[in-house]
């Protein structure tokens, strides 16, 4: 028996594949977000992806979260033109420390 958490991961692995690629082609216009990692937090009947970017240099954490509203509004276009608002709601952006 398939129980609603894996239905819901496979209906948005599709979504999941092209919000990941447009993130990190995204993210590529700031030099001081280092390589971005996907962590998949599961819930009862959903599942929350962590996009969490590392910082590679001194940028003060007043940049870094001018950085993530950028990444937030870029993406929230980006998944309502494409039809993924679904999985864009169940995303969070956020930076790790080296």
């Amino acid at each position: 028996m398939t129980t609603r958490l894996e239905r819901f991961k496979r209906q948005m692995e599709p979504a999941k594949e092209l919000y990941t690629k447009e993130i990190q082609s995204f993210a590529k216009n700031y030099d001081f977000l280092g390589e971005m990692t996907l962590q998949e937090r599961p819930d009862i009947d959903t599942q929350d992806y962590i996009f969490r970017f590392e910082k590679v240099n001194g940028t003060s954490e007043e940049v870094l979260d001018q950085t993530l509203s950028e990444l937030y509004d870029h993406m929230d276009k980006f998944s309502k033109v494409h039809g993924i608002t679904q999985f864009s709601r169940n995303t969070i952006i956020s930076y790790k420390w080296r």
